[in-house]
């Protein structure tokens, strides 16, 4: 593979970032769905959970995320019977989302998940490596966040 060793040798960060993410997004699906979540899914319910009933709009900029993939994510989870949505009843344009009590089941699921997620990314990893790598992977955040 000789255009992956060109990859490699001309941005070693950004390939290490990059199969770190991969490595860990495939153990996350792979933890989740054996609570019948996809990746993100658990991120979108933990909002709600965390914050309660909101509009579509604040949910999507607390996530990051576009209006048109949180509506995709929504019908999904809505349709699980994990979120109920809504219409403001000051605003019928609006559209307000909240946790089904059925989701609510999950909550300790996605939290031992996570924390075996967690144990397995910093297994080989001192305490202060783990402070560190936080530190300076929330520095990568801010610096690709950049206007």
């Amino acid at each position: 593979m000789a255009h992956l060793s060109v990859i490699k040798s001309s941005g070693k960060v950004s390939f290490e970032i990059a199969r770190a993410a991969k490595l860990h997004r495939g153990r996350a699906e792979e933890l989740l769905s054996e609570i019948g979540l996809h990746v993100g899914q658990e991120m979108l319910l933990n909002v709600l959970w965390t914050e309660g009933e909101m509009t579509q709009t604040e949910l999507a900029n607390h996530l990051e995320i576009q209006p048109a993939t949180l509506t995709v994510a929504l019908r999904r989870l809505e349709k699980s019977g994990l979120v109920v949505r809504s219409r403001d009843p000051n605003d019928q344009r609006v559209s307000r989302v909240q946790p089904s009590f059925k989701s609510a089941e999950l909550q300790d699921g996605v939290a031992d998940r996570w924390s075996k997620l967690e144990q397995e990314s910093v297994v080989n990893l001192s305490k202060d490596e783990q402070a560190e790598l936080s530190r300076l992977l929330a520095k990568v955040s801010d610096g690709l966040s950049a206007d």
